[in-house]
């Protein structure tokens, strides 16, 4: 099983333009369909009662998963009252798929080896999309983007303007991917030996960094900037200090959510202090107005969202402040109107405790790798707050599922008795 699931975390990169099949009503990427024949063999590993498999059931070694499941059961029950249907079906399949991919990996992969592997596979498939991007900017041969003709034609006049796609349609998606890079570069960086693969980790973070500023995603180069800042203050900051400031953040964001929902009068008085900061015109103002938009919908659904994959719809039909498109540009804001306060209060809550893990492993734990990549980790996590509010919608992004199965997967690494250090990578 940990083959195929090694198999799933290196398919997910390939995506559904390279060695896909198209049935028509979608493709069947390489990620998919190992995705399928992971769930089939766990399947016969339960039906045959495999000593290696166990389906007993414990609250603390499914904590994540348990919230990640109540997500899923509200995207589908949410058909009772989501108002487009095909918008339903792509929701549920994308937040299902990445849910069980979640579940497989954080699973299956236990021990520190396990993780150390999942780390190098990361490092080497988004290694992969580096040397795509540059191989774009100096060729202008795009072999798996769609790009447009007119686009294509301004790239080979003027290579000043060329710009990185990879297998993505949208820039920011690739940038976004780009970005993730960097911290899983670092993680590599500290816990190898081989004078290579360092090398190689800091030539990944140098490319990285330029490309990022040669896509011009505002988003995630505020991430790089907040995973900078972050590395500097973690190294200086009192855990105390850290606990009750992500603790009040928490509960801040909590009740300002709450009472947005309760009372109409704090909705106005936070719609006039947002458009005083949003005036003008451009995306920053469109990003914003999305979010207004947000919060009315979710006002408008009482607070159980507008249902999986309905947001688009929403944004298009029931707009009360302008936008430029129809997604909504924020992971968490994605979850909130779409799945509903409960689910997003939930999630919240695992997202606060895992920053917390991190940090007490970073600052407690004596194993060397286990000290460096809840480091990293805890800074990425942060900045990834600014990292999700480039792509349109993250939701329907598979490999972002798969990167957060690992750090789950590694999270409840961390929870376990520390074991002896392992070979480096």
């Amino acid at each position: 099983m940990k083959k195929l699931v090694y198999l799933l975390v290196i398919s997910v990169f390939f995506g559904a333009q390279i060695l896909s099949i198209d049935a028509g009503i979608a493709k069947i990427s390489m990620y998919r369909l190992i995705l399928g024949l992971t769930i089939l063999s766990l399947f016969y590993l339960a039906y045959s009662n495999h000593p290696r498999f166990s389906l007993s059931f414990s609250l603390k070694n499914n904590q994540y998963r348990l919230i990640y499941f109540f997500w899923l059961f509200t995207a589908v029950v949410s058909i009772i009252w989501a108002n487009d249907f095909t918008g339903w079906i792509k929701g549920v399949f994308f937040v299902g798929t990445g849910i069980v991919s979640i579940s497989l990996i954080s699973y299956f992969m236990k021990s520190q080896k396990d993780i150390k592997m999942l780390f190098l596979i990361l490092f080497t498939m988004m290694g992969l999309h580096q040397l795509i991007g540059w191989f774009e900017i100096f060729t202008n041969h795009y072999q798996w983007a769609d790009l447009s003709s007119n686009k294509l034609a301004q790239f080979a006049s003027n290579p000043s303007l060329r710009d990185p796609y990879s297998i993505f349609t949208n820039i920011n998606d690739y940038s976004t991917l780009i970005y993730a890079s960097i911290p899983i570069a670092c993680i590599v960086y500290n816990n190898s030996n081989r004078f290579k693969l360092k090398i190689l980790s800091v030539l990944s973070i140098i490319s990285a960094i330029l490309l990022l500023l040669r896509t011009g995603s505002r988003g995630n180069q505020l991430a790089l900037l907040t995973f900078i800042i972050t590395i500097v203050l973690i190294k200086v900051i009192n855990r105390k200090v850290l606990k009750y400031a992500i603790s009040s953040i928490g509960i801040i964001t909590v009740v300002t959510i709450i009472c947005y929902f309760m009372f109409s009068e704090f909705r106005i008085v936070i719609y006039n202090v947002i458009q005083r900061f949003s005036t003008g015109t451009g995306s920053n103002v469109y990003r914003i107005n999305m979010i207004l938009n947000g919060f009315i919908f979710l006002s408008r659904s009482f607070g159980i969202g507008v249902g999986a994959g309905n947001v688009e719809y929403w944004m298009t039909n029931e707009s009360v402040f302008l936008v430029d498109a129809p997604n909504i540009h924020n992971w968490f804001m994605d979850i909130l109107v779409g799945y509903g306060l409960i689910t997003f209060i939930l999630y919240l809550i695992m997202y606060i405790y895992i920053l917390r893990q991190l940090f007490v492993s970073y600052k407690y734990s004596q194993n060397p790798f286990i000290h460096s990549t809840s480091f990293y980790l805890f800074a990425y996590i942060v900045s990834f707050v600014f990292s999700s509010i480039s792509s349109a919608s993250n939701i329907f992004i598979e490999w972002q599922w798969v990167l957060w199965g690992v750090i789950i997967a590694y999270v409840q690494l961390t929870e376990l008795p520390e074991e002896m250090p392992v070979k480096q990578l």
